[in-house]
């Protein structure tokens, strides 16, 4: 690609062209016989990803800026052709949610008791049941909500005994089959279900005294059995591994130090890691039990005569912080299939019928693979992308999701990039990566800070490290920040 062929309105030429001069040396401003013309903003940028493109052999950029006052294409290049988006997806999906759920939806769990003395929980998809994160941020134990659960199941039977335990199940098809099944362990490929608890992810953190290792498991239960054979050694390499139904728990190796910060890895059941960790916190809250766990279709269960006796909620607006500032990917999954039919294949199809009839997109550009990013089926272009985010920032409860992004370098993904220039806090954005794959797409914001611009920048088939596509980006964006004040 040359610098021509990138494309930029007329308009657009006149505003950018004085301020080129923050960001190329050039002739002064009276031109001379013989001299050219100061380069224009959009030239300085068709150079930059030129010189990109020449430098990573074999990479391929497109770039989309639009100007949300006027709708107007700013600055583009391949704007039309499909991307992988990685992590950009989640502002599909993002978009997906507040469209059908609504900024003011609130991801509803409750809990029932039978007249048998059963206890019955119904799972939304919220995503954030037991969180570490945002545990930390309320002050409060990741059991918090389940031991609230707990008093209460206790004063409602009495002296009944506790019963059996049923969580909404499903199918065990907890991950779509676009991903790859030699990762399911990782912990950005934990499955996503009805009902969720710690990220689906279980925890370790070790520590060394008295020349031992010690390590401590979380989400904790007597209903999972760890077989732990950890000890201390010459190396840190060691492995934890869930069993079948996530009743078991193996870690394996040798630690050489310790660690404050807590390694996470996958687990397999939601909805029976879910189950077996509220087992253990009714029993340890005075109920003991010895009964059935089981995971199920609850439209199976006759409500009839079962007390709902206790409901936690969680705004759409702060379970989309989780996945777009800290790219939290079993949020965006959750909100794929809460929106769709709880599927993959069919909440896939729904979001790409409901997206492009929403906001009047192509249907031929976009494909929908997954709400989160990992699967490298999913295609969008950046044209599709900034028109997306124009539509979002006209709609009733846009902040919900503009609130979400991460701000250059002030927090989330994006913390510890652009953090100094024009760039700094006037960038909201959502980063992404996959093996070949860097994109960052969001918005500029103005001195106001409301969202002045929308923009998408994504590069593939990169054959190395993604650190040359970020430096691009965050040039890029350092250029269009700088600019907004000259509109």
């Amino acid at each position: 690609m040359t610098a021509g062929t990138l494309r930029i309105s007329r308009r657009v030429r006149g505003v950018l062209a004085g301020a080129a001069m923050l960001l190329v040396v050039i002739a002064p401003t009276a031109r001379l016989v013989g001299q050219e013309a100061p380069a224009t903003v959009g030239e300085v940028i068709a150079r930059k990803v030129s010189l990109f493109e020449q430098t990573i052999g074999g990479a391929r950029v497109g770039l989309s800026v639009v100007d949300l006052a006027s709708g107007k294409a700013l600055v583009s290049a391949r704007e039309n052709e499909l991307f992988i988006p990685a992590s950009n997806q989640k502002l599909l999906s993002s978009a997906f949610a507040l469209h059908v759920l609504g900024g003011d939806y609130k991801f509803t769990t409750e809990l029932y008791i039978t007249r048998a003395g059963d206890v019955v929980v119904y799972g939304d998809f919220d995503p954030t049941l037991g969180d570490p994160e945002l545990a930390i941020e309320d002050g409060k134990s990741i059991y918090a909500e389940m031991d609230r659960w707990t008093v209460v199941v206790k004063k409602h039977l009495g002296d009944k005994k506790l019963g059996r335990l049923f969580v909404s199940g499903g199918s065990g098809a907890y991950r779509p089959d676009t991903w790859k099944t030699n990762q399911n362990h990782m912990h950005y490929q934990a499955p996503a279900a009805k009902l969720n608890f710690h990220r689906n992810c279980f925890a370790a953190t070790f520590k060394v005294s008295d020349s031992r290792a010690h390590t401590i498991i979380a989400p904790q239960s007597r209903f999972i059995t760890i077989r732990n054979s950890i000890r201390l050694g010459s190396r840190q390499v060691w492995s934890m591994r869930p069993g079948s139904g996530d009743s078991e728990l193996v870690l394996r190796g040798t630690i050489k130090t310790g660690s404050p910060y807590p390694q996470y890895v996958a687990a397999n059941d939601p909805p029976m890691l879910f189950a077996r960790t509220l087992a253990d916190r009714l029993v340890a809250g005075g109920l003991p039990f010895a009964g059935k766990i089981k995971s199920m279709d609850l439209t199976r269960i006759d409500r009839k005569g079962a007390k709902p006796v206790c409901t936690t909620v969680m705004p759409l607006a702060r379970a989309m912080k989780r996945a777009n500032k800290d790219s939290l990917n079993i949020a965006a999954e959750c909100f794929l299939l809460r929106c769709g039919d709880g599927t993959w294949p069919g909440s896939a199809k729904i979001m790409e019928k409901t997206l492009t009839k929403a906001f009047s997109l192509s249907p031929d550009s976009l494909v929908v693979s997954d709400g989160s990013g990992l699967s490298r089926k999913n295609r969008v272009s950046p044209a599709t992308v900034t028109k997306l985010l124009t539509g979002i920032a006209s709609v009733k409860h846009a902040s919900v999701l503009t609130d979400s992004l991460a701000r250059a370098g002030i927090d989330g993904t994006l913390k510890k990039r652009m953090t100094f220039g024009p760039a700094r806090g006037r960038i909201i954005g959502k980063t992404g990566y996959i093996l070949g794959v860097s994109c960052l797409s969001g918005y500029v914001l103005d001195k106001a800070g409301k969202p002045s611009m929308a923009f998408s920048i994504m590069a593939n088939d990169m054959p190395g490290r993604v650190s040359p596509a970020k430096e691009l980006q965050d040039s890029i964006c350092a250029i269009l920040a700088a600019q907004v004040d000259k509109k």
